[in-house]
């Protein structure tokens, strides 16, 4: 049976295996290949545990890329602590889902698939990402540099129109995060970058300008989500972290989700709070989000062909499939029968 235990690493820990340059004796067999040109570095990991691989690039000063995915065979958590000077960070989650804690924080971060998360990182910042076996997990991360953001956007040296002040606070230590829906234009630029045709050079400008391209797609969808009248800076940190941690109750519990007064006892957060902050950080009500995770996770499930159409109504909540049918219409145009028919 797999992922009968967990296994847990630590960034050293990690690096340790990769120095290894022969195989384990005994049943432990690890095989890694690192490999560098220029200024692209590529590692894969074949481990009991399952297969590892990263490919970092290093496109200009203040910008760097990389391509990272796993598949388990064990239930895996890899702890990083690291003292950062301050940078964005910019994920998109092609397949998979996860788990990240992040030290001093009140909820952990669930990513989940055709997810893309922007974030601020400085100081300390001490992350456990936790993955389960049986799905394969691709990210695409880009980290980049405050200096450089202010530079393409012509940002004043007082930072007075910096694009992302009152969503990120440049004055708090560790680890600041919004997230969102890949959009389709998303979509089309990562499958460029990651079906790049070209080498030498010519890569490196391909992937440095679909790398620029996210960036302004997802700087795009966060202004477009918080207007200034409804900025998440007029939440506390704390309560940002609660309107997360009431997101991940929500789709936790996608069968029988808890009514909005539970759900805010839940999460320790008055309901008023609750249905405000949603809209600011989400631009959506709770159950408006609730619905479209709901139609999101029913067409994966459909379009992996494992389940029919009323199993599928059943995962995601709905006790009539014809009401399910209904909805998943409304919402994507096409039927369920449909969809998993294609």
């Amino acid at each position: 049976m797999l992922g009968c235990h967990e296994i847990s690493l630590t960034y050293n820990d990690l690096q340790e295996m990769l120095a290894e340059s022969q195989p384990v004796i005994g049943q432990q067999t690890m095989q890694s290949t690192p490999s560098a040109e220029h200024n692209e570095v590529s590692w894969e990991l074949h481990h009991t545990f399952g297969t590892w691989s990263n490919r970092s690039i290093h496109l200009r000063e203040g910008l760097d890329l990389s391509v990272v995915a796993w598949t388990l065979q064990e239930n895996l958590s890899l702890t990083i602590d690291a003292q950062m000077e301050p940078s964005f960070g910019s994920s998109f989650c092609v397949f998979g889902d996860f788990l990240t804690t992040v030290s001093g924080t009140a909820r952990d971060f669930i990513t989940h698939p055709q997810e893309t998360q922007l974030g601020f990182f400085q100081g300390d910042v001490k992350t456990t990402t936790k993955g389960t076996p049986g799905q394969t997990v691709t990210l695409i991360q880009l980290e980049i540099d405050p200096r450089l953001l202010d530079a393409l956007t012509e940002t004043p040296p007082d930072h007075s129109q910096h694009p992302l002040r009152g969503v990120f606070s440049n004055t708090q230590t560790g680890f600041q995060w919004q997230a969102q829906k890949i959009t389709p234009a998303m979509t089309i630029a990562l499958n460029q970058l990651l079906q790049c045709p070209y080498q030498g050079l010519t890569r490196r400008i391909y992937l440095e300008s679909k790398s620029l391209e996210l960036i302004a797609l997802q700087l795009g969808q966060l202004s477009e989500a918080q207007p200034p009248s409804q900025s998440a800076s007029s939440l506390k940190p704390k309560e940002i972290d609660r309107i997360y941690l009431a997101r991940d109750i929500l789709i936790r519990d996608i069968e029988n989700p808890p009514s909005l007064l539970a759900l805010a006892k839940q999460s320790g957060i008055n309901s008023l709070k609750l249905k405000q902050g949603f809209r600011q950080v989400f631009n959506t009500t709770v159950f408006g989000y609730l619905y479209t995770h709901r139609m999101e996770e029913a067409r994966r499930l459909l379009e992996m062909g494992d389940f029919n159409v009323t199993q599928v109504a059943q995962a995601v909540g709905y006790a009539h499939s014809g009401k399910f049918a209904a909805a998943f219409k409304k919402k994507f145009g096409i039927t369920p029968k449909s969809l998993r028919a294609r």
